[in-house]
């Protein structure tokens, strides 16, 4: 039998005076409202307004994510970073070795 998922409480969206509110307009497939609407009525959602800015958020990150992650596999590619970061890492093995060779 599958797991019920929790419903997390819909928590109050803040604003302050260093990150107001700003009214947009957007254009959604009509689809796409009546969903929103749906979880909204289902208690799923505090508002559209804060679910959609949810949704943004983590598209956002998503995006985020996926640039820092072609960096790394852009460093990983380049010979250079890879011979200072394989120098850094033998200095870290000497720190970390330092002083335990007559310890017990």
């Amino acid at each position: 039998m599958p797991k019920a998922f929790a419903v997390q409480a819909p928590q109050r969206r803040r604003s302050t005076a260093a990150d107001p509110l700003k009214k947009v307009t957007l254009r959604l497939h009509a689809r796409v409202t009546d969903a929103v609407r749906a979880l909204v009525d289902a208690g799923e959602a505090p508002s559209s307004d804060a679910f959609v800015e949810e949704a943004v958020i983590a598209a956002l990150r998503e995006r985020r994510r996926l640039r820092l992650y072609a960096a790394y596999a852009e460093a990983a590619a380049d010979a250079a970073f890879q011979a200072d970061m394989d120098a850094t890492t033998r200095l870290f093995d000497v720190a970390l070795r330092d002083g335990t060779e007559n310890a017990r």
